[in-house]
């Protein structure tokens, strides 16, 4: 089973968490925008109060990149 296919079973079950960490490293395809959309959005689910600290808006930058996420594999 390819990553890909791994990545829209995780979308398809709702879990994001896990979806967003394996393609967080995709690069073929994706834009170096929505690359970041889901690594940031993986990275304030992960490391939350790091991402409040210096500001960041948690839940718009989280469904920023889950939008990405299942624009390309929903």
């Amino acid at each position: 089973m390819k990553k890909t296919d791994i990545v829209r079973n995780l979308v398809a079950v709702g879990d994001m968490k896990r979806a967003l960490s394996i393609a967080k490293n995709f690069r073929l395809g994706i834009t170096k925008e929505q690359n970041s959309a889901m690594t940031k959005a993986y990275e304030c689910i992960v490391h939350e109060r790091f991402y409040k600290s210096i500001g960041t808006d948690i839940p718009t930058a989280i469904q920023e990149g889950v939008m990405v996420l299942t624009e390309l594999y929903g």
